[in-house]
């Protein structure tokens, strides 16, 4: 049932036929199929009029369409004054690109919840409206391209939640009091050291440009700054010892530069710090260890530095931390104990360093980790079982264990990972059958290589369908190569060398039209080579070195 006059939606309007010919206004009842409009339980929920050529006024009884959530009349030809009131449950307003005039001095607290306001291109010719002070959900405010005049309000500044501001060509003075972006603007040179007179910054990205030389210290001037990215530059020196001062930081990226020196501990003391993001750098010394006891730290990420000494404690005292990235550095010790419990993980990069010891009981098996990279370490012992059964990780898709020194047999719960898609385990010393289990998985990539894996080849294998890669080689198998392995189907690379596998390669994998690499050389085969199918593709060097009989077809 429709519950408003529909007065509301074309009174005013003027528009060529056949722009709005659905618009049937003698039934109303049939307004929820008209074109530009969405309902929801019978009631007009959005307009979208943009770009249908229409003109005249906009009446201000549009307003008591009083469930619109999105309303869009922007690239018309609307002139006159505009106000909407009363719309509790608006959330997106675009009225750019029309021929508006007079101010926007509305009464918008009756329209509180609005997040997207976007007036650009019209000629409204007054003064920055103060009452969008009341908007506190407002993300994304345009105001471009009109004759706004008179001084930017500093009031603007407690719009605590702005993420876009946009107020070019107008005619304004004054200082811009809330976020400054100037991202990807082709900026060269040094910052400026007099951004830190800006005291009411609240962000500032310089990210994405082509600035150099060091970070000025007056930027420590900067008390209110709550997000500070000056990262893909080339930017020289240390971080500023100033920068103890920022005490509202939430967010500082500085990666991909050439800075150098230590991090200072301060950072670590920063009670609001969430994302710190310093990779691809020359910092060097430890990393700070008070990091994560603000129970705040969210997103570390260190890599591709120069830094030694061993991973904090505390990086995830709160459960907040999410993703952890350490790789390529010179770090070394343990992997602190309590990262096994840090059920907020989702991301975790520690290859390419020296770290020690085993792997944290849980570690692997956190619910909601989806990538864990632990490769070329000195990592060793066992793989844990997942002790905790209420802990599923059903979200890890990528596992990278590789060149470590972890031994033993692989633990019957790797068969918990149902989203695993690679698995690289290749340079250990696990021993053992390769377990049935592994059929389980619905992998992309398996790396068996390089271990001490002993017995046949499950043939459970050929479960695994979505193989793309399959790597055995340089292990201790024995027996036959299963027949169900041709019910891979994508199978592209298979290495099975420098095994001790016998008996005859099956003909069935010369059905795998998907196989254009595949190694079988230093085996015990015996019996006639198959020259079919994608077998004819193989060169020599693919069956050398078999110590039985392996015979080419006459």
């Amino acid at each position: 049932m429709i519950f408003v006059p529909w007065s509301p939606l074309n009174k005013g309007f003027e528009f060529p036929e056949p722009v709005l010919s659905s618009w049937d206004l003698s039934n109303p009842s049939s307004v929820c199929s008209w074109v530009g409009i969405h309902c929801s339980r019978g009631r007009v929920s959005s307009l979208d009029l943009t770009g249908f050529n229409l003109y005249g006024a906009v009446s201000p009884e549009i307003s008591k369409l009083d469930q619109l959530a999105s309303v869009s009349l922007a690239g018309n030809n609307f002139s006159g004054t505009i106000e909407l009131v009363g719309l509790s449950k608006l959330r997106f307003l675009n009225i750019s690109n029309n021929q508006f005039n007079g101010g926007l001095d509305w009464n918008y607290t009756s329209i509180a919840d609005l997040e997207v306001f976007d007036a650009f291109d019209n000629n409204f010719t007054a003064f920055l409206p103060l009452g969008i002070l009341n908007l506190q959900k407002l993300r994304h405010l345009e105001l471009g391209g009109n004759y706004f005049y008179g001084r930017i309000p500093a009031s603007y500044g407690k719009l605590a939640g702005l993420e876009y501001l946009s107020l070019m060509g107008n005619d304004l003075h004054g200082k811009i009091p809330v976020h400054m972006d100037l991202s990807s603007c082709g900026l060269d040179g040094p910052i400026p050291n007099e951004l830190g007179n800006l005291k009411l910054l609240h962000t500032l990205y310089l990210h994405i440009n082509l600035l150099s030389g060091s970070i000025p210290k007056e930027l420590g001037n900067l008390t209110n700054l709550v997000n500070l990215d000056l990262s893909y530059n080339a930017l020289t020196g240390e971080i500023p010892s100033e920068f103890i001062n920022l005490r509202q930081l939430n967010l500082l990226n500085l990666f991909l530069n050439r800075l150098h020196g230590s991090i200072p501990d301060y950072v670590a003391d920063l009670p609001n710090l969430e994302t710190l993001q310093l990779w691809n750098n020359n910092f060097t010394g430890v990393i700070p260890r008070n990091l994560g006891r603000n129970g705040k730290l969210q997103i570390l990420d260190l890599s591709s530095n120069k830094l030694t000494g061993t991973i904090p404690q505390d990086l995830c005292s709160s459960n907040q931390l999410r993703v952890l990235i350490l790789f390529k550095n010179f770090l070394f010790g343990p992997i602190p104990e309590g990262l096994g419990a840090c059920y907020s993980l989702t991301k975790v990069r520690l290859g390419q360093n020296y770290l020690n010891g085993s792997i944290p009981r849980g570690f692997i098996y956190l619910p909601e980790l989806n990538l864990a990279e632990f490769q070329s370490n000195y990592l060793s012992g066992t793989l844990s079982e997942n002790g905790n059964s209420s802990s599923k990780p059903v979200k890890l898709g990528q596992l990278d264990l590789s060149n470590n020194l972890f031994s033993g047999p692989l633990p019957s719960s790797l068969s918990n990972f149902s989203s695993l898609q690679t698995l690289l385990l290749s340079g250990n010393k696990f021993s053992g059958p390769i377990p049935p289990m592994i059929g389980e998985l619905q992998v992309l990539k398996l790396d068996l290589s390089r271990n001490s894996f002993s017995g046949p080849i499950p043939p459970e294998i050929g479960n695994c369908f979505y193989l793309t890669f399959l790597d055995m080689s340089q292990n201790n198998l024995s027996g036959p190569i299963p027949s169900d392995m041709s019910n891979i189907h994508n199978l592209n690379y298979l290495n099975l060398s420098r095994n001790h596998l016998n008996q005859t390669i099956p003909k069935s994998l010369g059905s795998l039209k998907s196989l254009t690499i595949a190694d079988f050389s230093f085996n015990d085969f015996a019996g006639k080579l198959p020259e079919s199918g994608q077998f004819s593709l193989f060169n020599a060097s693919s069956f050398a070195g078999q110590s039985s009989t392996l015979r080419s077809s006459p």
